[in-house]
């Protein structure tokens, strides 16, 4: 429930200990590297190592070959590799070459066998022929075409084009095409040949291996597909040969080469001045003993700590710090963006009224339980982070149902429970009893308003903490909102509620006027308690008048749009009971075996329906009515240095 400590280090050594100092980091996982350079002096002579990484043609040349042949690169310990950087280019080259080969030859195959099958396919409508292709192609006086003519086209022939000088000589028709060939002059061949085109004709190519007559041209395509298949059965054996004997040496490989090839880019990071380097960056606090004993046995490198603010160039990252319940709301947070390193982490804040606001609006015991098995299931079969969030609103909505009396729609089955255990005739709360709907939907109001005037309060004291008077006292969210906010909520419920009226002039001039003219002279004001001469607006007195009466016209809007927001809490509760209402319905009326089949399938569909909706809308209220009134969310993460075994394919 709260941000990291963090202590700035200063690494300092020998340059012919560099990257050694950069893996002892690295393995490590306690480094946040930051850039060297920005936090030094720009006369004091510093340089950048901007050196072309060695390893990154090998790499490429690795990933390259891991797309081409489909091996999935992956981590593989290369402790025991004894082979210089020269000896590793050589085999990548070597194995490249030889998987690149086989495979442009297995492709050209596959191409190959393709074209045979299409052509033994277009031949065989044409297997009435009793003449050699040979033949008819050789002569000269004759221009020959073979193709397929629809058969709506072929009819045409006669009607239209009876006169003209060419014969078409049918070999074999389907249900949509007439297969055959056309002789024309040559004198008239391209008159023909756009009678044709116009009739939709789709010309054939008799391919050049194609010899003698088309029953002859289809046993040689058949001989030839043996034998291309045969290859290819050869190579493909060959290619899944050297494939599995070479695919752990090719990770091992890959391992060392990623492994080189990410601390030399570490290096970019450092500062270099007289063979000395110079490293910048930020470890947990609570692990500054056990990272500086990493530099124990080295010659001539030292790690000295500051406290996280002590370089004003450099801000220090965040890393959340949550108990075993928060922990999976980080993901919500980090959505929104990190706070800053002296910010306020509202993990907790956003567990507790997350998994609460979830199960007041989507209480149901039997669809909670489900809830928090299936996300037991995702997050241990599959580790989707998602799942443990689902654990614990799937109980949170357990309990509500049971307070409900809801299992899997069922609204009376608890009734026993009641009373045997708080000697309750029926279910406390029944949602469609008018007086039960009234109360909801205040109750859901007034819980949105304590959020709200927990966020503001919130706020308040970050802007004391950062001794931002404007944020703590005069702006929307400082202390004259909150009394603004609190007076009229107290003056609303007294009224509606009580039947007691407490606006009297006092009441509206002390805790609703004044408030109202402290935000609307917010800006002056600030200016005021900083000592500031001048107080002018730079916009003109009429200018400021104008802009300020419509931002605090906007701000009392947003004090009510917001409240009256979380009327969806109590509106998800009346729908999700309506809803499992209709599916009882639906199940009574079909009854029989068909009953529950629809009870089955109508609570699959409002647990994957109104389950995503409840889910969105409650990270919505988290978002726009508690988060946008104290957070900034400009803090960035910690991110150690460490070699990353992932490949990018793009």
């Amino acid at each position: 429930m709260s941000i990291e400590k963090m202590s700035l280090v200063n690494i300092v050594g020998s340059l012919s200990e560099l990257d050694d100092t950069l893996i002892r980091c690295c393995e490590s996982g306690y480094l946040h590297q930051e850039s060297s350079i920005d936090s030094i002096d720009g006369s004091s002579g510093f340089i950048v190592l901007n050196d072309s990484n060695p390893f990154s043609g090998t790499l490429r040349k690795l990933t390259d070959i891991s797309m081409e042949v489909s091996i999935d690169l992956k981590f593989s310990d290369f402790s025991s590799l004894d082979m210089d950087f020269p000896h590793i280019q050589k085999f990548v080259e070597e194995v490249g070459n030889e998987l690149s080969d086989i495979n442009i030859k297995r492709n050209t195959l596959k191409e190959e066998i393709s074209q045979l099958k299409l052509s033994a396919i277009q031949i065989q409508h044409l297997a009435n022929l009793n003449a050699s292709f040979d033949d008819i192609l050789s002569l000269k006086h004759t221009k020959v075409q073979f193709g397929r003519l629809p058969v709506t086209s072929y009819r045409k022939f006669e009607y239209y084009y009876g006169s003209k000088p060419f014969m078409f000589l049918p070999l074999d028709t389907d249900e949509d095409f007439e297969w055959g060939l056309y002789f024309s002059p040559p004198q008239k061949a391209q008159e023909i040949a756009d009678i044709f085109a116009s009739l939709l004709f789709e010309p054939i190519r008799v391919p050049d291996f194609v010899h003698g007559t088309p029953s002859e041209s289809l046993q040689y395509i058949a001989d030839l597909l043996v034998k291309r298949n045969q290859e290819l059965v050869e190579l493909e054996a060959r290619f899944n040969e050297i494939k599995s004997s070479r695919f752990d040496e090719i990770n091992v490989i890959f391992s060392k080469i990623k492994f080189s090839y990410d601390i030399f880019e570490f290096r970019k990071n450092a500062a270099i001045l007289n063979n000395k380097f110079y490293l910048v960056g930020f470890v947990p606090h609570q692990h500054i003993d056990e990272f500086e004993k990493l530099f124990d046995d080295t010659q001539s490198v030292v790690c000295v700590d500051h406290p996280p603010d002590s370089d004003p160039q450099i801000a220090p990252p965040v890393k959340l710090k949550n108990n075993l319940f928060s922990q999976p709301f980080e993901g919500f947070v980090e959505m929104y963006g990190l706070p800053s390193y002296k910010g306020f982490d509202p993990t907790f804040l956003v567990s507790a009224t997350y998994t609460l606001l979830f199960g007041i609006m989507f209480g149901d015991l039997g669809q909670g339980l489900v809830i928090s098995l299936v996300g037991f299931l995702i997050w241990k079969l599959k580790n989707i982070p998602l799942g443990r969030i689902l654990t614990r609103v799937g109980f949170s909505s357990a309990f509500f149902g049971t307070v409900y009396g809801s299992v899997f729609g069922f609204e009376h089955v608890l009734d026993p429970f009641y009373k045997a255990v708080f000697g309750l005739d029926s279910k406390p709360i029944e949602v469609f009893h008018s007086e039960t709907t009234n109360l909801l939907l205040l109750g859901a109001v007034g819980f949105g308003a304590v959020l709200i005037i927990l966020s503001i309060t919130i706020n308040v004291i970050l802007g004391f903490k950062a001794k931002d008077t404007e944020r703590a006292i005069f702006g929307v969210n400082g202390l004259a909102g909150l009394v603004f906010y609190v007076s009229a909520i107290a003056a609303a419920v007294c009224m509606i509620l009580l039947n007691i009226n407490v606006l009297n002039p006092v009441f509206i001039g002390v805790f609703i006027v004044l408030p109202l003219l402290v935000m609307f002279f917010r800006e002056p004001l600030t200016k005021l308690s900083k000592r500031s001469k001048d107080i002018k607006p730079k916009e003109g007195i009429g200018g400021f008048i104008i802009e300020n009466f419509f931002e605090l016209f906007e701000f009392v809007l947003s004090y009510l749009t917001n409240t009256m927001s979380f009327l969806r809490v109590g509106g998800f509760v009346l729908s999700h009971a309506g809803m499992m209402a209709v599916v009882m319905t639906l199940s009574e009326m079909i009854g029989g075996v068909g009953s529950p089949i629809v009870v089955v399938i109508g609570n699959i569909f409002v647990l994957g329906m109104e389950g995503l909706i409840v889910g969105i809308q409650v990270l919505r209220l988290e978002f726009y009515e508690i988060f946008s009134r104290f957070y900034d969310g400009d803090g960035k993460p910690f991110t150690p240095a460490k070699v990353s075994y992932e490949i990018n394919k793009k």
